[in-house]
């Protein structure tokens, strides 16, 4: 076929050619029937050309073969999985807009080819109220899901064909105002994208079936459970009240440190704590959550646990801890961090993480924020937020003992290790230090100290956005 396409190109050349050197002088039905010879060769190459355009463009496009959603447990939290099929391997990114609150999946080179169902639909399953289908570009096919309340996803990834499609899996719950913007931020600064690259099989999922992955056609939407009620939708970006979990180190079994004067941490931050409360209701503005109101023992993650159920806005651990140095006094503000700011501020904590081998191994699993890149996101940004609320406390704080010299330190505490909640341990003082222990034993320094914490607190979710 090309030999003759490079013949009859030569042929052209050779009569325009003799036509220029005058060698040649045709009449008029020589010349109709080369022309009308050389238009049917442009016009078999045209057509050759636009069958592989079109078969090409038709190769890159992807089916969207199915959707469907049920409920799941993910590492104790109630969630929302939506799977989308596809017909081949899918790169998709994740988006979240509020007013209302919603969570974009966007598809690259996706179109809806879902035969039963339309591209807009009720569906009413967990935090989803409701699906539909559009296309922002011509390249990208958009799945946006209407959330009945501020909702952030949990995890994200691909799964291999099974029974149907390439699958899409991302995993939705219920949170606060504050940790939906916080999650919106981190996508905006740090777009996540659902790669190519094959995540195997959660065991939870292949140990129990959700209605999410079940046997039904890929098209089908399971029958939505009894109404249940919902929890109000939150629809304008600063909340009415701010929620505010304030965690009482230690309790229970788990005495904490030990005064020089046989004082307690486990009382002394269960009183700061009780007054920290009072202090934060008294503004109007704030809905304070003790992790514990009475003298119990719990874990580090349920402490975490706690927080999450009550959807906090802020977490805030207090602490009276002692140190190796009689010396070491004074109050400190602590944020997460893998890398610690300083010896001592990793030997503080490792000794309060070491509290949770009181309560016997941890069998909650693994460690959802390391199993999670999305989380692992959302908890740099909460860290980012963590670090202003500390500069927040030590701006309040700064005639306090010491507080102007120890100021702002990291250490890879387990109980701050929250992925979307702000959170800080501050440490009130040492009871290895007399002056300290004196301090922490006044009721009246400690309500002093509740209110300058409140304070800060208050003037830090006022100033931060949320």
């Amino acid at each position: 076929m090309l030999a003759f396409i490079g013949a009859d190109e030569r042929n052209i050349m050779q009569f325009i050619k003799m036509l220029k050197q005058q060698k040649y002088r045709p009449d008029r039905q020589n010349v109709l029937a080369r022309f009308s010879g050389y238009m049917r060769v442009m016009s078999w190459l045209l057509g050759l050309f636009g069958i592989m355009f079109v078969t090409t463009a038709s190769a890159s496009n992807i089916d969207i073969q199915g959707i469907r959603f049920g409920q799941i447990d993910s590492n104790g939290q109630s969630a929302t999985r939506m799977v989308i099929e596809t017909s081949r391997p899918a790169r998709a990114q994740l988006l979240m807009l509020e007013n209302p609150y919603r969570l974009v999946v966007d598809i690259e080179n996706a179109q809806w080819a879902v035969r039963s169902l339309p591209p807009s639909k009720s569906v009413s399953q967990g935090v989803v109220n409701g699906y539909r289908f559009g296309y922002p570009e011509s390249n990208i096919g958009r799945i946006v899901l209407e959330l009945a309340s501020p909702a952030r996803p949990l995890d994200a990834f691909r799964l291999p064909p099974r029974d149907g499609g390439h699958r899409l899996v991302v995993d939705v719950a219920a949170t606060s105002a504050t940790q939906f913007l916080m999650a919106k931020t981190a996508l905006l600064a740090e777009p996540f994208f659902i790669l190519d690259d094959t995540k195997s099989e959660p065991a939870h999922t292949a140990q129990k079936k959700t209605q999410s992955d079940t046997s039904k056609p890929a098209s089908a939407v399971p029958i939505a459970p009894p109404a249940r009620p919902k929890l109000p939708a939150r629809q304008n970006s600063t909340p009415k009240k701010w929620i505010v979990a304030i965690d009482a180190g230690h309790g229970g079994k788990d005495p904490g440190a030990i005064g020089l004067k046989g004082t307690r941490e486990k009382h002394i931050t269960l009183m700061a704590a009780q007054m920290l409360s009072e202090a934060l209701k008294k503004t109007g503005k704030v809905t304070p959550v003790l992790v514990r109101s009475k003298d119990v023992y719990y874990k580090l993650r349920h402490r975490i646990k706690l927080a999450h159920d009550a959807r906090a806005d802020l977490f805030v651990s207090l602490h009276a801890d002692s140190a190796k140095s009689k010396k070491a006094h004074g109050i400190s503000v602590f944020t997460l961090s893998d890398t610690a700011s300083d010896k001592e501020a990793e030997y503080l904590a490792r000794n309060e993480n070491k509290a949770d081998l009181i309560g016997g191994p941890d069998l909650a699993g693994e460690d959802p924020v390391a199993a999670s890149e999305l989380l692992r996101m959302f908890q740099r940004q909460s860290m980012n937020q963590s670090s202003q609320l500390a500069a927040s406390i030590l701006s309040h704080i700064k005639d306090f003992p010491g507080s102007d010299k120890r100021g702002h330190r990291f250490a890879g505490f387990a109980v701050l290790k929250s992925p979307d909640i702000p959170s800080v341990l501050v440490e009130m003082g040492f009871l290895s230090n007399r002056q300290d222990e004196a301090n922490l034993n006044d009721t009246a320094y400690l309500r002093k100290l509740s209110r300058r914490l409140s304070s800060a607190i208050l003037s830090y979710l006022e100033n931060s956005g949320s």
